[in-house]
């Protein structure tokens, strides 16, 4: 069963309408007796009609009665000559009772009307109310659960009453979707629902053609034969309503509706996802096809060289030869490499280990992993001096810095000169990797997704498009962060990379 929710309180017994005008009309009559004491007014009569209008305006018409009968039985048997008697021994003091009993009675009229009145209108609004928040959580119901629940609190809250609704399960049988707390259905219940479901109408509690439950179902078909029921028990405190059916009417067509759109949501989310899945393969294949094919057919071209023409070739060709597999494979290893940790990233397999690190032997290792790619650069590092230290896992580190500074190079130059600094800011060390390459297109951002590259179409730089995503994703798992933005001061890029202080981590921890 779903997650219950709790419907709203019933109104207070109509018994307590009645003590209360009880009440009232006893102090009214000890008030008209102490004044009669104290202060000669010439009529006394007037001080009956309060309970009358009190009893109207809180709890209706009969209680305003009964006060009214009360107040002048009172008022004849107390304060009338002969005392203590309903004999009258005055004419005009018949008069004054039959127009006590009459101005009482038609402000009882006129105050539990205007009574009547404010409660239809605040139940009005409420029912407007919850009518508005069901459409509002149905809108934004994710899926069948949330919009079932959103319809028994719907239900709930129209009729104060306990509610549920029960949809056909995948074995062919009912289950209960969603329902208010307390709305515990018994077998008499769930078989009264089976009834209205498999003949298309409604029921009522206790009634045929299932008697003992406690329940009213009205089943729900939408066109693509999505089945429902809406259950609520309309005999509790409150009684049951003139016309449920006004409600039942709206809400049925609203959960109808809400179903409808979910169901044909399925099959649209599914098919998104495929396409999203189909992308991302065509994208693998794209970035596969243009850069891993480049490098083997290099090493395979080598290898045969080696191989039938061995003799022809002298030691410095060889050594050219083998040099040039061995970047090729060095280069392919990276690709391949960066394909294998995205596919960790995505499998949430990264584990993070946090250990302070000095940033200089960072930004030390890091050049030394990408000495192959930063191959014809000129490179200044001007880390050395810097001696704080950072809370990072510096195998994810290097790994980032490594891709950020290979990045840099397949966009400069040969002899281009790429700096790498680092400062102090705040509670955090700032690497920046400068480059004198083209810079990057705008907007930034995207660059850091998945197969992103700098530049599209034939003569492309080199790379599955995953060296920014694999650094971001690295940085953020150990609370760090990477940015990108263009020089102002010359063509190329600035990578700024923001790694927490371990000072900073230290202290907070």
């Amino acid at each position: 069963m779903a997650e219950t929710l709790t419907a709203s309180e019933p109104r207070a017994s109509p018994v307590l309408g009645y003590a209360v005008a009880f009440g009232l009309t006893a102090l009214a009559t000890v008030g008209g007796i102490l004044v009669e004491q104290t202060v000669a007014i010439p009529n006394l009569s007037l001080i009956f009609v309060l309970p009358v209008v009190i009893a109207a305006v809180a709890y209706g018409w009969g209680p305003s009665v009964f006060a009214a009968v009360g107040g002048t039985l009172c008022f004849n048997f107390f304060l009338i000559e002969p005392r203590y008697t309903l004999a009258v021994e005055d004419p005009a003091n018949v008069w004054a009772l039959v127009w006590l009993l009459g101005v009482a009675g038609i402000v009882s009229w006129v105050a539990a009307e205007g009574r009547r009145r404010t409660l239809e209108a605040l139940e009005a609004a409420g029912q407007a109310e919850a009518l508005q928040a069901l459409a509002r959580a149905l809108v934004a119901a994710p899926d069948q659960a949330a919009i079932l629940n959103a319809a028994a609190e719907a239900l709930g809250r129209l009729f104060r009453a306990d509610a549920a609704v029960l949809v056909t399960a995948q074995s062919g049988g009912l289950e209960v979707g969603a329902a208010t707390a307390g709305a515990d259905l018994s077998p008499k219940d769930l078989e009264a629902a089976e009834w209205a479901l498999a003949a298309r109408l409604a029921t009522r509690a206790d009634a045929y053609p299932v008697e003992g439950g406690r329940f009213d179902f009205w089943p729900i078909v939408t066109p693509t034969r999505v089945e429902a029921l809406l259950g609520v028990a309309l005999g509790g405190a409150r009684g049951r309503p003139a016309n449920p059916e006004r409600l039942i009417g709206i809400v049925s067509g609203y959960l109808a509706v809400a179903l409808e759109r979910e169901r044909y949501a399925r099959p649209i989310l599914a098919a998104r996802v495929r396409a999203a899945g189909d992308q991302i393969k065509a994208d693998l294949l794209a970035a596969v096809s243009h850069d891993l094919k480049t490098p083997l057919s290099t090493i395979l071209f080598t290898l045969q060289s080696l191989q039938r023409f061995d003799r022809s070739h002298d030691e410095a060709a060889r050594a050219e030869l083998l040099a040039v597999a061995e970047a090729e494979t060095a280069r392919l290893s990276g690709l391949v490499g960066n394909l294998l940790e995205m596919s960790r990233i995505e499998a949430n397999a990264v584990p993070v280990r946090l250990a302070p690190a000095q940033v200089r032997t960072l930004v030390a290792v890091a050049l030394e992993r990408a000495g192959q790619a930063l191959a014809g650069r000129t490179i200044e590092n001007a880390t050395a001096g810097f001696d704080q230290s950072v809370m990072i896992d510096l195998t994810l580190a290097e790994t980032a810095l490594a891709n950020v500074l290979e990045n840099a190079a397949k966009y400069s130059p040969a002899g281009a000169v790429i700096s790498v600094t680092a400062s102090k800011q705040g509670h955090w060390a700032v690497l920046e990797v400068l480059d004198e390459g083209p810079g990057f297109p705008e907007p930034v951002e995207p660059l850091f997704e998945k197969f992103a590259r700098g530049v599209t179409g034939d003569g492309r730089a080199p790379g599955t498009g995953l060296g920014l995503a694999v650094a971001r994703s690295f940085l953020e798992a150990q609370g760090a962060r990477i940015e990108a933005e263009n020089r102002l001061e010359r063509s190329g890029g600035r990578v700024r990379i923001l790694l927490p202080l371990a000072a900073t981590v230290e202290a907070a921890s």
